[in-house]
């Protein structure tokens, strides 16, 4: 299941101190989700909640940090229905808004700018509004017509403005002041990971001495799986170390293993795998969950993808690279919520690397 990674609300404050690595937040301002990586690369959007429409915001980090937006109209209609493009429908307090053509990527169910200036002046104009509805002749079949609230618009424009240091500076878009932009601290620098080293592979005996040790140290009670229906796989991590991965239970949509850490010599001693996550994942304490693992033996990188529902559109995913001793997080990313919007796994990212 998705979890939140929540920040304080003193982040409206605007007393966020800046370090060298950001911590990842995750939170919701009414109708808007905030999701900002650990280089201060923000993304803000409404909560789509069977509305069909739906407006993204992204900046990045630093003074001339990039910035986008886009409106994305999701209903599942004929492309070729007499309906008039997306761009010449969408009003705001009963006033049709105007899209150039020449600042504006414009197809029928989607618009999108990455032009600052352009993405600038849209959010001035609408960041004290209410709501932004798709006008045009009503679908019987659908009872709600459809709209973006910008309820929590400001107040996820603020958090991303104090994230990123912009507060009173000419490049805020919630609190606005004189202050230079070369006041506006740079963005942090991404982690470097690991290098991995291919091992040796590993002969037929010590799988089986492996799988034979592991047959009789894990307890039934750990699987929900009957024995025979569990499915294990070990792989090299180094000279000395293999990863063994165990199936244990089945879900619906998700895969849950166990995972251990083996030693590829006598008398080949397991310890549970543990994930050790460098920031905190909301109130949850304990280490992320082998769930759809998959590990790829040439790049020592172990992914997860848990899906909070069939469909894909929330979850947690991961990816983690051995640096020789333990797991280290290459890659994380949340959404937590199952509204239909992020379907496919393409979720808010929380935690990027650079590679060594």
């Amino acid at each position: 299941m998705s979890r939140w990674i929540t920040a304080p609300l003193c982040l409206l404050a605007g007393v966020l101190a800046f370090s060298a690595q950001a911590e990842p937040m995750q939170a919701m301002y009414n109708d808007w989700q905030v999701s900002c990586d650990n280089l201060n690369h923000c993304a803000a959007r409404n909560s789509q909640d069977g509305q069909e429409l739906v407006m993204k915001i992204t900046r990045e980090a630093g003074p001339e940090g990039k910035s986008t937006i886009s409106i994305d109209y999701q209903r599942n209609s004929d492309e070729q229905s007499a309906d008039a493009p997306m761009a010449n429908r969408l009003q705001m307090n009963g006033k049709t808004l105007s899209f150039n053509h020449r600042e504006w990527d414009v197809s029928k169910k989607h618009l999108s700018s990455s032009n600052r200036l352009v993405v600038n002046d849209f959010i001035a104009a609408i960041r004290e509004g209410s709501s932004i509805q798709l006008a045009g002749k009503a679908d019987p079949a659908q009872p709600v017509r459809p709209m973006i609230s910008l309820k929590g618009l400001k107040a996820a424009l603020l958090v991303i403005d104090d994230r990123q240091g912009r507060v009173g500076t000419k490049t805020a878009w919630a609190n606005r002041g004189n202050k230079p932009v070369s006041t506006v601290p740079p963005a942090p620098v991404a982690p470097v990971l690991p290098r991995f080293s291919e091992p040796h592979a590993l002969s037929e005996s010590e799988i089986s001495a492996i799988t034979q040790n592991a047959a009789t140290t894990i307890e039934n009670n750990d699987c929900s799986l009957d024995p025979s229906e569990r499915e294990v796989h070990i792989f090299a991590l180094s000279n000395d170390k293999a990863l063994m991965t165990v199936n244990c239970d089945m879900g619906a949509y998700n895969l849950f293993a166990l995972g251990f850490l083996v030693s590829r010599q006598a008398p080949y001693k397991m310890e549970n795998l543990t994930l050790n996550m460098p920031f905190k994942l909301g109130d949850d304490e304990q280490s992320p969950e082998l769930i759809n693992a998959d590990f790829d033996p040439k790049t020592g990188m172990l992914s997860t993808y848990d899906k909070g529902r069939g469909i894909g559109d929330c979850g947690v995913s991961s990816r983690w690279v051995f640096d020789g001793k333990a797991f280290r997080l290459a890659a994380f990313a949340s959404e937590p919520a199952c509204d239909g919007y992020s379907i496919g796994g393409e979720w808010p990212v929380l935690w990027v690397t650079q590679n060594p």
